[in-house]
């Protein structure tokens, strides 16, 4: 009995508890999407070797490769044996991820993950955003997204609405049929939605776009195609049928033709002939090709002949009956002026001065200078001068009758406010003649020169151009000159061949808008563009027209009026008084102050001088 009693009392006592069992809570084959965090943490049990809860024991945690993080990694159970992470983040690959629970000596846990992608997030372009293709034709690859979570998954099962949104496309079923501008397609197990086909409309200025867009998404994927024209199937006139020219001269609007597709749009690929008639002058370039972007064959060059009225017939092998015949009426000169005048209407007298100083330029100067685009707010060139928004060709000139001075002293001021960008020549013009002078101009048979003195400035004829062309060298400040070619030649012409200086002599007396800005008056005496008016008619001579060529018109040298420089060295040479006269009337500073702009034919402006016509203003 004593042995027995012995044994039953070894058995009660309490053996270690040993980590025995460790199972998970719950099931441990899940479910989840890339990058989520799961909102029930793994958890394990932990019992020893009679299944009683073991308390306060070490579980470590570890994530399989790829497959997210945690909050921490150890963990000791709690009173009931259970021990649970804080947070699981699923890593953002697609398939198996794992976490595994350990207890030293105890078979792990093993939780087993199956991911899926997350929600869509972007649709991914699978073909290039743009494409290229003829007019009602279809593109090379359709349209196709595919749709991606945050980290790149594919997503199956969305629907993805395709819409044509510009250009009058329509899209196409697998037949090639059309089934309108609205289709929506399921993403397959790629993530992949896109549409049979897709036709573009018959419009070349008008982009094609396609816009393929998801419901749980803001910003869609856009398809663009830029249509390029059909085939040429006929040719239209592309410049004026009917325009003025001048004999020897290029003519100002270049003869072009138009190909066009079936649907009127521009069309490259069509040849053209250009050929003159008997007596019409000289074609350079009369085998052309239409271009792709705008589709125009133009004649590189027409030089007119002689007769009065000339013609150029374009045709084309490809269309035999579409031929157009341009026509050149010759004149003298092309060149114009816009005159605006401000301060209500003139005199008739200081009318007539405008009008006979135009047709003196209009004699010498043949060729049209291009159209540009001018915008300028009122007053920039001068007092009263208004808003200009519009195209000017050859050059507008805006003439203010004023008091400057009172009478003598200043004459006149004018010069050019807006020149041309490629070649420097004027757009934009201001004259101010002195009332208070006018009358006197008048009375001693100035008048007419002086106003035509003063166009000449405006026309460029003044040291501001002059030296932006190269053309003016002050290497020498008593002695400067004009290094024009064709001005020196007109030089020469009129008697300046054996001039003992430097040719051509420019002024270096008198002021600011004297000095540099005329021809020297010791010399040249009575030309036009000398810094002093003269009373028995001051010719615009072949010199001036010579340095006009120089600054890039088309002008007509014959047509200069008579003028010889006195002999160098005689009593004439030098004299600032010629007979019948009793004083010579200097123009004072005829330089018109104002800022000048570059300005191109689209608009675009550059400022090139700084200044300010209100200085005038200032007495």
């Amino acid at each position: 009995m004593l042995a027995l009693a012995t044994l039953v009392s070894a058995c009660d006592r309490t053996d270690p508890a040993v980590p025995t069992s460790l199972v998970p809570v719950g099931a441990n084959a899940l479910t989840a999407r890339a990058g989520e965090t799961l909102s029930t943490p793994p958890a394990v049990m932990l019992t020893d070797q009679r299944s009683r809860a073991l308390a306060n024991t070490l579980v470590t945690w570890q994530v399989g490769a790829s497959s997210g993080t945690i909050d921490v990694d150890t963990v000791r159970t709690d009173a009931t044996g259970r021990a649970a992470i804080g947070r699981w983040t699923l890593g953002p690959i697609v398939g198996l991820q794992t976490l595994t629970a350990t207890v030293s000596g105890v078979e792990p846990v093993v939780f087993r993950m199956s991911v899926s992608a997350g929600a869509a997030s972007a649709l991914l372009r699978r073909v290039p955003e743009f494409q290229e293709t003829r007019v009602e034709s279809t593109v090379a690859q359709a349209p196709a997204v595919q749709v991606v979570d945050a980290f790149g998954n594919p997503v199956a099962g969305e629907a993805v609405t395709f819409v044509v949104t510009n250009g009058g496309g329509v899209l196409l079923d697998a037949t090639g049929a059309a089934v309108g501008v609205q289709v929506t397609r399921t993403s397959d197990a790629n993530g992949v939605a896109q549409v049979d086909g897709w036709r573009v409309g018959t419009n070349i200025t008008e982009q094609n776009r396609v816009v393929a867009s998801l419901a749980s998404l803001g910003a869609g994927a856009t398809f663009r195609v830029n249509p390029r024209a059909d085939v040429p199937v006929r040719l239209e006139a592309a410049a004026p049928r009917s325009q003025q020219g001048v004999p020897g001269v290029d003519v100002p609007s270049r003869p072009a033709v138009r190909a066009l597709d079936r649907f009127g749009n521009p069309a490259g690929g069509a040849t053209v002939v250009f050929t003159p008639r008997t007596g019409a002058g000289v074609v350079i370039g009369n085998v052309r090709v239409t271009a792709d972007g705008d589709g125009i064959a133009r004649v590189g060059r027409w030089t007119l002949g002689t007769d009065s009225v000339q013609r150029l017939d374009a045709t084309s092998p490809q269309f035999p009956a579409d031929t157009f015949t341009f026509t050149a009426t010759a004149v003298a000169s092309i060149f114009s002026f816009d005159v605006r005048f401000l301060n209500g209407t003139p005199s008739a007298r200081n009318l007539a001065a405008v009008e006979t100083a135009v047709e003196r330029w209009r004699r010498v100067i043949a060729g049209q200078t291009p159209p540009v685009r001018v915008v300028a707010n009122p007053d920039v060139c001068g007092p009263g001068v208004p808003a200009i928004d519009e195209d000017i060709v050859n050059v507008r000139v805006y003439v203010n009758l004023d008091s400057i001075d009172g009478r003598g002293s200043i004459l006149g001021r004018a010069g050019p406010c807006f020149i041309r960008t490629t070649s420097g020549l004027p757009v934009v013009g201001f004259v101010e003649l002195d009332t208070a002078d006018l009358a006197t101009l008048d009375q001693n048979g100035t008048l007419d020169d002086v106003m035509t003195h003063e166009f000449g400035h405006v026309l460029g004829l003044q040291a501001f151009n002059w030296e932006r062309r190269g053309l003016l060298n002050t290497a020498n400040s008593n002695d400067p000159f004009f290094q024009g070619s064709i001005g020196r030649d007109g030089f020469a012409d009129i008697g300046g061949a054996i001039y003992p200086g430097i040719p051509v002599p420019v002024e270096e007396t008198g002021g600011a808008g004297t000095r540099l800005s005329h021809w020297r008056a010791s010399v040249l005496q009575r030309e036009l563009m000398v810094g002093f008016a003269r009373t028995g008619g001051m010719p615009l001579s072949r010199l001036t027209v010579g340095a006009l060529a120089d600054l890039g018109y088309v002008v007509r040298v014959d047509n200069a009026e008579a003028f010889t420089v006195p002999p160098f060295g005689s009593a004439a040479w030098g004299e600032m008084v010629m007979p019948g006269s009793t004083r010579v009337l200097s123009y004072g500073d005829d330089h018109w102050p104002s800022a000048v702009y570059e300005v191109d034919r689209s608009g675009r402006q550059r400022l090139v001088r700084a200044g300010d016509w209100r200085v005038t203003r200032r007495r």
